[in-house]
Parts: structure tokens; sequence; C-alpha cells
């Protein structure tokens, strides 16, 4: 007698052959569909970007820390610029002529006379000087006393500065 667990190792084996005849009798009938092109919205092409000047971003990196914009001199306003800069120290008058003597901020002095160009000092009343530049440009400065080292104060109370130390007994 046929026992039934054993039909079933057979019908495992003819179904592995059938699908292994199968697969070789129907491998090169197989053709691949043909290829079908997405269908894409129109996009319409980007304006024309100016062409940029890179020498700058070449020269100083963006991402340094001594980074800091290029100083343009403009040799017209540079002198303008300085003066109202810098501190008016002195005027000295001699008859019409005048010399005046402004302090940079770097420390180092300007001399403006009433010959000088572009700039030249047209009038000083006591307190305020008046440059005037060629193309009709008008600076005032007022006069600024200069830098005094400040005096130094002895610590302690204020109403034991004049007095000197008891000498210990």
């Amino acid at each position: 007698m046929i026992k039934p667990w054993h039909l079933l190792p057979v019908l495992a084996a003819s179904a592995l052959a059938v699908s292994a005849y199968w697969w070789q009798a129907e491998k090169d009938r197989w053709i691949p569909p043909a290829p079908l092109k997405p269908d894409l919205p129109k996009v319409e092409p980007l304006p024309e970007h100016e062409r940029v000047r890179a020498r700058q971003a070449l020269e100083r990196p963006v991402l340094w820390t001594s980074r800091r914009p290029v100083e343009v001199d403009d040799k017209k306003n540079s002198l303008a610029r300085e003066i109202t800069q810098s501190r008016l120290t002195a005027v000295f008058e001699s008859g019409p002529e005048r010399v005046a003597i402004l302090q940079r901020t770097d420390g180092s002095t300007l001399k403006v006379t009433s010959d000088s160009k572009p700039w030249r000092i047209e009038s000083f009343d006591g307190r305020k000087a008046t440059f005037v530049s060629a193309d009709d440009g008008r600076v005032v400065r007022p006069l600024e006393a200069g830098n005094l080292p400040a005096a130094k104060t002895p610590p302690g109370p204020v109403g034991d500065r004049g007095r000197k130390p008891a000498a210990s007994q």
C-alpha cells in the first residue's frame, strides 16, 4: 500500500521538472518591451548671468579671518576724508598767510596752507577753521586741544594727598 506522505515528494519532483522544461522552452521567446520616453514638462532656459569677476574672491577667500573690504583710494576725496577725520590742533597766521596743523588718526601730522592744493585753509576765527577745495567743497573743523598726559594721582583718600605720611614711632 502506498502511503500518502510518499506521494508528496513525487508531486514536488514532477512540479520541479515541469517548471525546468517550461523555463528552457520559453526563455528564447521573451522580447523586452520597447522603451518609453517619459513625459517631461517644458522647461524655459534660464536668463544669461553677467560675468562675475572673481579676482577679489580668489585673492581673499571668504572664510579667512583677515578678510576686510578693499579700500578704494579715491584721490579726489581722500584728502577731504583725512581733513574730516583729523583733529585741528593749531593754526598759525602771519599777515595773509595761514598754516593749519591737523593730527591724523594714525598720529601723523597734516599741514594745510592757504596756498596748498586741492584743499586750502580759507579762514580762521580763533575757534573754527574753514577749509575749501578747488571744486567748491567746504569743511569746517573746530580747534581741539592736543593730548595731554593724564596726571597720576597717588592712592589713598582725597584729604591725604597733600600730606606726607607720618613716620612710625
